[in-house]
């Protein structure tokens, strides 16, 4: 299998905070101080971001209300904020709130699409469809009317407050990100059927070739994990145009699916027919459409029982992306013709732009991936994605860290903002916000932090950082990313890189030291750290 993991040039980001005014209350009658408000649950809301909307804990509100499960409450139901602080809840619209049943005319507005409208508006792209008679769901325009049956999740105006540094060409000096307040969907699991969108979620990427997939199962489960990711390499599966083998997929998705998690595949890997050169092993398809092809046969054979699909990995590098021209256009002409692919067999399907290398760039080898995630945007990166993908690794650095608060006792890999995960993070959400596309989350398709402690090798020339990691930091770096992840409101599912690759590659191998199993399938710290974590 073809990995894309981590890379050997890394450098490069920006940062940002957007705070959205919190939802409709209703207030129980009393003096300027009450002890205690009642709120609605509104599309999209969780115990934690109305826990940040009235200053009180999620413990709080699940103690006076009886909720056994913080995860989950339901849109409609009436909760008991009990005293504490109150950060002024708004007052109500003159105009009454429209119920679920209600119809709305929406006017599509730039950079939208159905999955971004029903997500939006708390319904699902099928019924819009339904609603409006659309024979091409990919078909919407700007200005178009399309009828509604629902209410939005938020009709305010995100206010973003934002701290913009002096930057030069390559170093950007970033300060810290102002906290984030959002509504962000509690994770969905997929049933029957799969909801329109997905907020925060804890997973993982996994193999399961040539492993023992019951072994890989139990594991999974120990874990307890809201998503699974697999990356499935197009070249090892249509290796004669036109005819795929499903065999391997078919056993790697029922495996999956039977862990009750989502999942989450990441396509990459050029066959050789379909090469720019039959010799590069990292070229990018000739012709886009027979990709797309690919991956649209890949939805319309699983369905709903794979929820999201990442097009290709990190495409800022030659590395990944040989033989064609390396530039976010580029990339983006790939991701148009897949999406319409996907879309047109899954419209459910969620569809994640591939995650970046975190790198500087010489526009040869590398390109830096906020110039490259820009380039993307302008484009028409909005218009073709469901959720934008990204990979921000700490290298050394402790994911509360932001460049450049060098830790004396660590001289190299922290002299720019492409070595920070929160870096990174808000980075990304600043281009965002640029680009008018701050309801749209940051999908963490890899992370974490390596360490070759208690391994007898020598990392390879450029991962030098892994032996700066203990097993300890590197349990306690991913434990905290998480809660990070969650707390910043605009970061959708986290995918922890990775569960199993000491049993897929030899110890030598650098992939090997972000495993969270040992060569033999035994627990590092790191495992056991996240398999504790509440989810």
């Amino acid at each position: 299998m073809q990995r894309t993991g981590l890379v050997l040039t890394l450098l490069g980001t920006l940062v940002l905070g957007a705070i959205f005014l919190p939802n409709t209350v209703v207030a129980q009658e009393g003096t300027s101080q009450p002890t205690a408000i009642t709120h609605i649950v509104r599309p999209g809301e969780n115990l934690w971001t109305i826990s940040r909307q009235y200053g009180v804990s999620v413990d709080a509100i699940a103690a006076a209300n009886n909720i056994n499960d913080v995860n989950i409450v339901v849109v409609g139901s009436q909760l008991i904020i009990p005293n504490g602080p109150v950060n002024n809840p708004p007052q109500q619209d003159e105009t009454p709130t429209p119920t679920p049943s209600d119809i709305i005319t929406h006017i599509v507005q730039p950079g939208e699409n159905l999955f971004r409208i029903a997500q939006r508006y708390g319904t699902t792209i099928q019924e819009i469809i339904r609603l409006n008679n659309l024979s091409d769901p990919n078909g919407i325009y700007v200005g178009q009317e399309l009828i509604i049956s629902g209410m939005p999740i938020s009709t305010a105006t995100p206010t973003a407050v934002i701290e913009t540094p002096a930057a030069t060409e390559e170093v950007i000096t970033t300060p810290t990100p102002t906290p984030i307040e959002e509504t962000t969907p509690t994770p969905a699991t997929i049933d029957d059927s799969l909801t329109a969108d997905f907020g925060f979620g804890y997973g993982v990427e996994v193999s399961i070739i040539d492993l023992d997939s019951n072994a890989v199962v139990n594991r999974l489960n120990e874990l307890g994990v809201d998503w699974v990711k697999h990356t499935i390499d197009w070249g090892r599966y249509e290796t004669t145009q036109g005819e795929i083998d499903f065999n391997e997929i078919d056993e790697i998705v029922t495996t999956l699916e039977s862990t009750n998690a989502n999942i989450l595949l990441t396509v990459i890997g050029t066959p050789v027919w379909a090469r720019v050169n039959a010799e590069d092993m990292g070229s990018a398809p000739q012709n886009y459409n027979a990709y797309a092809n690919f991956v649209g046969a890949l939805a319309e054979r699983y369905g709903n029982r794979v929820a999201a699909y990442e097009v290709w990995s990190q495409p800022n590098l030659a590395q990944f992306w040989g033989g064609k021209p390396l530039n976010g256009t580029e990339y983006v002409n790939l991701l148009q013709v897949s999406y319409t692919a996907i879309k047109a067999v899954n419209p459910e399907a969620v569809v994640v732009s591939a995650g970046l290398a975190p790198t500087g760039g010489d526009g040869v080898n590398a390109i830096n991936d906020l110039d490259y995630l820009r380039q993307m945007y302008a484009a028409g990166l909005a218009a073709v994605s469901d959720a934008i993908g990204a990979h921000p690794y700490g290298f050394a650095n402790p994911p509360d860290s932001t460049c450049c608060q060098n830790d004396p006792e660590i001289d190299q890999f922290n002299n720019h903002p492409s070595f920070f995960f929160l870096d990174t993070l808000n980075n990304y959400r600043t281009i965002m916000e640029e680009n008018n596309d701050a309801e749209t989350l940051i999908w963490v398709t890899e992370f974490g932090w390596g360490s070759n402690e208690n391994f007898p090798v020598a990392p390879p020339p450029g991962f030098e950082f892994v032996t700066l990691v203990t097993l300890d930091e590197q349990a306690i770096y991913l434990e905290r990313a998480f809660a990070i992840g969650k707390s910043l409101g605009y970061v959708g599912p986290m995918f922890a890189w990775n569960l199993n690759f000491c049993q897929v590659y030899p110890v030598e191998n650098y992939q090997c030291f972000w495993s969270m199993l040992d060569p033999v399938g035994n627990p590092r710290p790191i495992f056991n750290i996240f398999s504790q974590i509440e989810k």
